[in-house]
């Protein structure tokens, strides 16, 4: 250790490996070689910097440095670095994937910051069985949200392999939002691809990383799946999903994302098998869906079963459940009432309390005491207080761990206004014989007809209603129900055919529908509807040729004969459908452009993932049947980037037919051309849906039909009022959302999340320090990099690699010429499979972590930051500032630094929070003072400062590793009491199993299957001698990271 001002200017430049850093800039560090040489009077000494970086440094400007130098002796030697130091000492802990509340999947993604889009990763980081539910409002944007969570599990828990899961009319545009969205590009497989991929993954098992897409349709096995002499392969799938569930180290998918999930609502159902094979064996799993949360509702139960089937194993338990969280509820309700209601609150916590459920709960117990204090106090609730326990109740909900949800109402405040207008269309005499003739031949063909094959019909009725031209023009070209059904049936009702109930009955008959009397030109002459929307966009393209309108009809022959009129009359389209794949990308980008075409025609599915909200004017051409299609439809311009206050929405009314009279009615009613009916819309499918089966399956008078559609449009109407009131319930037994926005917001603001300018300062300084033969060059007029490491930078990043088995691919150590590399994902034109992100996650970015790692002692702790009050918002003057690093090690690992300021001046200490925000803002902000300890007056000062600032900070480590082990014990119970009901539940499966195999004389298969349930009890006696052990052995430890000194002045 250096002891005196003599020996660090007393030294021999001619002794190799000497420490010595630059006077002026003690962050500079590097080694003596021991070469010198004479420039005149003065004396040259060669610095080692870096592996390939070599430079004279005049001797006077160097001195020499010990590794052991305490933070304290820096200070008084007055070695201060800069801003810089500090920030690269900051991103080199946020890098490393430690910290509990960082986010790092914030700004990851080429999408708006939505403060409710990351309420989902707090409740999966924070979930005690690592599952959540997403039960957002459409157009919110859950995938977003799951591809957030993939996004930190990546960085925080090395996560490798992701399988989503959704309807096979889903799948395309799943893989084009993670390219478009996230740079992400994940495959599309079917049952065997999926097999051979979770073969390697046991063989290898972390080296394996994989992004797949699987549809639920593909993946489910027959009744008989158990039985080994079952060799198709979805059997075979399933028994080694079955024979493999995840632990904490290792599962076969680290993230599951099953969308559409309420098709797995029903326990018995080969869907539902499917979701309870993913789940236990994945390391975390994302339900998605847009069921409306009931209180009373079963089917949420069902989902809720899926997410924790331990917790949540019966609706009477569910009932029970319930009834001791609501007073949990009404405490929150009490604390944010204006003004508080801090006694209520009270006694709702002691009504909780006494719940078995509660009543030893350490966090309803803190609020207890913090509660009757300010009863007692003559302080009141402070509003830091309020978030504090309004945070502890919602995490003591037995729901809310489970389940988030997100409404329009709620989270976007401003909403764009929904302008509907009606075009009345009236049939000529031709179209009205046409409509009539098809409509009773379809009817006296559906008597007596089920499922699909009634359905198969009801299909051919819908397209007539879209487009007559189209809907002959197509049964002419294809006299069977070959490729009609299952398309028409999503797009148009919302059912996925194969995963519906209608789908078990596949009694499926062709129906004779030729009306060779009609000619296809003299109904296309005649077009009544045609003729209705091109004066519709005449007149609007007469008062502004600059106005775009999105078409939608649920019919591709429907858009396709659009097309083939409109371009002919004059008027530019572009056409979008399903399975266009990147054709789609093409056709939207055009229609963005000022000189691109006027309409764009789409289906339903050809828009999923597509944003329009650049345009306001929506054209129904038809009316899906399912209202939660014309929802889905609307979304795609009420969105949450629409800049226009008002979007119009023009809908065609049918006079005389059986659209009119059921789906105007019905939508009137509900006001859905009006407002978002979110949370029933899945409810108004089913009406809807059943509504249509009775009126083709029954023999109705006119009359007997109009009482019916009148009983079905009373009853949507009484729906939605209970709803509303159902609703309210369920928020307040979720949700707590306005303060969790309120600190997504704090986080962002405050710097609480790896920025691109961080990662790009944290890459340019290892290659200027270490390997400056490395060039990095902006693209011009872009937002990309082109990088070209050096040789040396190339043999190292190659050999971290050939140890480390990356996730994500990367040629910046194979390519001779330069890769094209980006760091923030937001700028338009920078994802694409040629450019690679450089995150947290990438090769390159571990890489250099690594090299920081093991050379951490050359991070100059010390900084003195130069800043004026404006920019620092504190009153000019000297402070002084200590950053710690603090750790507890449990069950689970959380990791934070912590900040605190103190005013030299006046012995002032500055609040946690302001000393966070200050620093924060001055990494990026600030500037360096040269010379730093000439401008202070009286160190000692300084030192007596920092003191106080270390004493405050060891204080509250002190009371922040008591809520640890308190969290810790509560952490502990939870996995004990889940890992013996998980084994507890695969016991009675497996035993159950073994005597089916007895009973049909499967003996063989007995010996396996008796080898999995061994396999269950062992990992049950590890699992808890584990868990008592992270109870017993609670590691904290509290690092001090950097200090330093800001000097406030006034310019």
């Amino acid at each position: 250790m250096i002891k005196s001002s003599r020996s660090v200017n007393d030294w021999d430049p001619k002794q190799p490996d000497q420490d010595v850093r630059i006077k002026a800039n003690p962050g500079r560090r590097g080694k003596t070689t021991g070469k010198v040489r004479q420039a005149g009077t003065r004396t040259l000494v060669e610095i080692r910097f870096g592996p390939a970086e070599r430079i004279f440094k005049p001797k006077n400007l160097l001195e020499l440095c010990s590794e052991d130098e305490s933070v304290e002796e820096l200070l008084k030697q007055g070695r201060f670095g800069g801003p810089a130091d500090l920030r690269r000492i900051l991103t080199f802990e946020k890098i490393k994937g430690e910290l509990t509340n960082v986010f790092y999947s914030m700004e990851s993604s080429q999408t708006d910051f939505y403060a409710h889009q990351f309420k989902p990763v707090l409740k999966l980081l924070d979930s005690p069985v690592g599952r959540l539910l997403i039960a957002d409002e459409v157009g919110l944007g859950k995938t977003i949200e799951a591809m957030y969570i993939w996004k930190e599990l990546q960085t925080r828990a090395d996560a490798r392999r992701i399988l989503i899961v959704c309807p096979a009319m889903l799948r395309q545009k799943w893989k084009d939002d993670l390219a478009q969205r996230f740079n992400i590009f994940a495959e599309i497989v079917d049952a065997k691809d999926l097999l051979g991929r979770t073969k390697l993954c046991l063989e290898s098992q972390q080296n394996q990383s994989f992004a797949c897409i699987a549809s639920l349709e593909g993946l489910r096995p027959s009744g008989n799946w158990e039985d080994i002499n079952t060799k198709n392969t979805r059997a075979e799938l399933a028994r080694l999903l079955d024979a493999n569930p995840a632990n904490d180290e290792f599962g076969l998918f680290d993230l599951a994302v099953i969308d559409e999930a309420h098709y797995l609502r029903n326990a018995a159902t080969a869907s539902n098998l499917v979701g309870r094979l993913i789940r236990d064996a994945s390391r975390y799993l994302l339900l998605l869906t847009a069921t409306p949360v009931q209180i009373d509702n079963s089917n949420l139960f069902q989902l809720l079963r899926l997410i924790s089937p331990d917790d949540f194993f019966s609706e009477d338990i569910f009932s029970t459940m319930l009834g001791a969280n609501q007073p949990v509820m009404r405490a929150l309700r009490y604390l944010w009432a204006s003004p508080p209601e801090p006694k209520k609150a009270r006694d709702a916590v002691n009504k909780a309390l006494e719940s078995h459920y509660f009543k030893d709960s350490y966090l309803l117990n803190q609020v207890k005491e913090k509660l009757e204090q300010s009863l007692t106090d003559t302080v009141k609730l402070e509003e830091s207080d309020r978030v504090e326990l309004g945070y502890k109740l919602e995490k003591s909900s037995l729901l809310g761990q489970y389940i988030t949800r997100s409404r329009k109402r709620d989270v976007l405040p401003n909403r764009v206004k929904r302008d509907p207008q009606t075009l009345t269309v009236e049939f000529s005499p031709l179209e009205r014989k046409f409509y009539d003739e098809v409509t009773e031949a379809i009817r006296s063909q559906t008597k007596g007809k089920k499922g699909v094959s009634l359905l198969s019909l009801i299909a051919r009725q819908r397209q007539m209603a879209s487009c007559m031209v189209a809907a002959l023009e197509t049964w002419r070209a294809d006299h069977s129900l070959k490729g009609l059904v299952e398309e028409s049936l999503w797009e148009d009702m919302g059912i996925a055919s194969r995963l519906h109930k209608a789908a078990e009955i596949q009694n499926s008959s062709t129906v004779s529908l030729c009306f060779n009397r009609v000619s296809i030109l003299d109904l296309e002459a005649q077009d009544s509807k045609y003729n209705k929307l091109k004066d519709f966009l005449d007149s609007e393209l007469a008062k502004d040729s600059a106005q775009k309108f999105v078409i939608f009809a649920y019919f591709r022959g429907t858009l396709k004969y659009l097309a083939r009129r409109l371009n002919a009359a004059g008027i530019s389209t572009g056409l979008i459908m399903g399975d266009m794949g990147d054709r789609k990308w093409e056709v939207v980008q055009q229609f963005r452009q000022p000189e691109g075409p006027s309409v764009l025609l789409s289906s339903e599915v050809g828009s999923e993932g597509i944003d329009l909200q650049h345009c306001r004017f929506l054209v129904n051409y038809d009316l899906p049947w399912n209202p939660m299609r014309v929802e889905q439809r609307i979304g795609r311009l009420d969105r949450l980037n629409q800049k226009a206050e008002r979007i119009s929405i023009v809908n065609f009314s049918l006079k005389d037919t059986v659209e009119a009279e059921i789906l105007e009615r019905l939508y009137k009613r509900i006001r859905i051309f009006e407002e978002s009916v979110g949370d029933i819309e899945s409810i108004l499918g089913e009406m809807t849906e059943n509504l249509m089966l009775e009126l083709f399956e029954e023999t109705l008078t006119p009359e007997e039909e109009r009482l019916r559609i009148e009983q079905t449009a009373t009853a949507l109407e009484n729906k939605r009022l209970l709803q509303d009131n159902l609703e309210k319930e369920a928020v307040n037994m979720l949700a707590f959302s306005d303060h969790i926005l309120e600190a997504i917001e704090e986080s962002k603001a405050k710097g609480r999340w790896l920025q691109p300018d961080e990662v790009y300062a944290f890459v340019q300084d290892c290659f200027s320090r270490y390997y400056p033969g490395t060039v990095i060059t902006l693209q011009q007029d872009s937002s990309l990099f082109d990088i070209t490491l050096s040789e040396k930078a190339k043999v190292d990043l190659q050999f971290f690699i050939s140890q480390n088995r990356c996730a994500t691919p990367t040629q910046l150590h194979k390519s001779s010429g330069p890769v094209s590399c980006f760091f923030d994902p937001k700028i338009k034109g920078s994802m694409g499979k040629r450019n690679e992100l450089l995150d947290s996650t990438h090769p390159l970015i571990l890489w250099i972590r690594d090299r920081y790692a093991t050379a951490a002692q050359t991070l100059h702790p010390v900084s003195a930051i130069h800043t004026t009050p404006e920019q620092s918002n504190l009153e000019a003057g000297l402070y002084a500032y200590a950053v710690y690093l603090w750790t507890f090690t449990g069950l689970r690992t959380e990791s934070q630094i912590a900040y605190k300021l103190i005013n030299v001046g006046n012995n002032q200490l500055l609040d946690a929070q302001v000393s966070e925000s200050v620093l924060s803002t001055l990494v990026r902000v600030g500037q360096i003072k040269p010379n730093a300890s000439s401008f202070i007056q009286d160190i000692n000062s300084v030192i007596e400062a920092q003191a106080r600032c270390r004493e405050d900070l060891e204080d509250s480590f002190g009371k922040a590793l008591e809520d640890f082990y308190e969290e810790n014990d509560s952490r502990c119970d939870i996995q004990e009491k889940s890992a013996r009901a998980f084994a507890e539940r695969k016991q009675h499966e497996l035993a159950a199993r073994i005597e089916r195999f007895k009973q049909s004389g499967k003996t063989r298969i007995i010996p396996a299957t008796q080898g999995q349930l061994n396999k269950v009890n062992r990992e049950l006696e590890v699992k808890l001698i584990s868990i008592q052990q992270k109870r017993d052995d609670v590691v904290s430890d509290q690092r001090e990271l950097a200090a330093g000194v800001i000097l406030v002045e006034t310019t």
